[in-house]
């Protein structure tokens, strides 16, 4: 008798793979991408440092300072945002006196403000410094602090202008920024000493991100990679450190910052010396 054949397995039909739609991006990501940052306040405190973090962090695009309206009156600024100047993923940077104003116009643009203050002492020598460097420039033509130019920094002319509030306005507009209550405040010195620490604070205000970003930012924006970059960049990078000031400034810079400037060094935070 034949022995019957083996039965052919059965196919089973396999269902068609199904195309699912991407899932949708996620919230939190989205939101990131339509941050925009103003930073405003006092020159020489660490502003392009900072624009450097926080453009790094957030993927922003940096505007110039011919983008953006220079030290303006307010409708200057409210016809600047209102005219689409301020999109989405940008940031700047203005020496700007605190205004309700323009930050109501930031506000509603729905942009975010912040404002890096530092030790009056250091920023006075950065901005001495600064000076110097632009002293051929026919920017700086007209300018005030002109009595500085190609000047030692313990020249009469320069503690005069010390004395006389040719430096004080800076300090007035920084006060000015803390105690709005409407800014992001970073400090100069923590953003040295503790970097990730102080970005944490200020981004858990602007959106928060994860730790290796703040860590990448903080490299990239490092002091030897911003000189290197060449640019503007690079010319606002000097020493780049707390306490040159205590190295360059005498008892008679010193004499000056307490009887005349005391009161506002302390409302800023920092010890008088």
């Amino acid at each position: 008798m034949a022995r019957p054949s083996a039965c052919p397995a059965p196919v089973i039909a396999q269902p068609a793979a199904t195309a699912f739609p991407p899932p949708p991006p996620d919230a939190a990501k989205e939101e990131l991408r339509s941050v925009r940052i103003g930073i405003a306040g006092p020159p020489k405190a660490g502003n392009v440092w900072l624009k450097c973090i926080l453009g790094t962090v957030y993927d922003l695009k940096p505007l110039g300072p011919k983008e953006t309206p220079e030290r303006p009156r307010f409708p200057l600024f409210k016809e600047w945002v209102d005219g689409g100047n301020f999109p989405d993923g940008t940031i700047f940077h203005q020496h700007y006196d605190y205004s309700e104003e323009l930050v109501d116009a930031v506000d509603a643009a729905g942009a975010h403000t912040v404002t890096i203050v530092r030790d009056p002492y250091d920023t006075f020598v950065s901005s001495y410094f600064t000076i110097q460097q632009h002293a051929d420039s026919d920017r700086r033509k007209g300018r005030r602090s002109d009595l500085l130019l190609n000047k030692p920094l313990d020249h009469p002319d320069v503690l005069q202008y010390l004395r006389d509030g040719g430096f004080r306005s800076n300090m007035v507009r920084a006060k000015e920024w803390i105690e709005s209550g409407r800014t992001v405040v970073v400090r100069y010195e923590a953003l040295h000493r503790d970097p990730v620490a102080e970005l944490t604070r200020v981004t858990e205000q602007l959106g928060s991100v994860p730790v290796a970003k703040l860590e990448h930012a903080v490299d990239t924006c490092s002091a030897e990679n911003m000189r290197k970059s060449g640019g503007g960049k690079s010319k606002h990078v000097r020493v780049a450190k707390v306490g040159d000031s205590r190295d360059r400034l005498n008892d008679d810079h010193l004499a000056i910052f307490r009887e005349q400037h005391g009161d506002l060094i302390r409302s800023l935070g920092y010890d008088v010396r």
